[in-house]
């Protein structure tokens, strides 16, 4: 029951951002991408974290250790990740879209950097809640897999419908 709620609570997140996708319906496009990658990164350090977890005198020094691990790898994979949509969307929109060069590029701009600021607040995302899970005395591998899906979601749409709307609509006024 409290799933469905936090589900409702990103559906209605994603409502508060109808201006902008009306406003600018090309990048609902690359919604997915955004969610599926941050999805994806936040399952990997669940997994991490829970098999780290295994070990029953980890200390609080490690696991902040751990937290920053993530958070470097989130950050290397989404630098990498988000410099590749750059090119790739922006390559896509004008060559099979027809968009302007300044359209195609500032999308992919925008997509690149949700994606960036995604991806690294997933990878923290999925290594704190196992651990504030295990703090208070509850089974981590059981509870935090959906928690981490709807908060990676939440952070996803934030992310990339606020941008779009400070980027796009706010500053070069598309």
């Amino acid at each position: 029951m409290v799933l469905l709620g936090l589900g409702l609570v990103v559906s209605s997140v994603v409502g508060m951002f109808e201006h902008v996708v009306a406003h600018l319906t090309l990048i609902v496009s690359f919604q997915s991408l955004i969610l599926d990658m941050a999805g994806n990164v936040g399952t990997q350090s669940l997994a991490v974290t829970i098999r780290v977890l295994m070990d029953e005198q980890i200390s609080g020094r490690q696991k902040l250790f751990l937290i920053g691990k993530e958070a470097r790898v989130g950050l290397v994979n989404g630098l990498i990740l988000g410099m590749l949509s750059v090119v790739c969307i922006g390559l896509y929109l004008v060559a099979l879209k027809g968009q302007t060069v300044m359209m195609a590029f500032s999308v992919s701009l925008c997509t690149g950097i949700a994606l960036l600021v995604s991806i690294l607040l997933s990878s923290i995302c999925g290594t704190a809640v196992p651990l504030a899970f295990k703090k208070m005395n509850v089974d981590p591998a059981v509870a935090s897999g959906p928690l981490i899906t709807t908060i990676n979601d939440l952070v996803a749409v934030v992310s990339y419908y606020g941008l779009a709307w400070l980027l796009l609509i706010r500053v070069l006024h598309l």
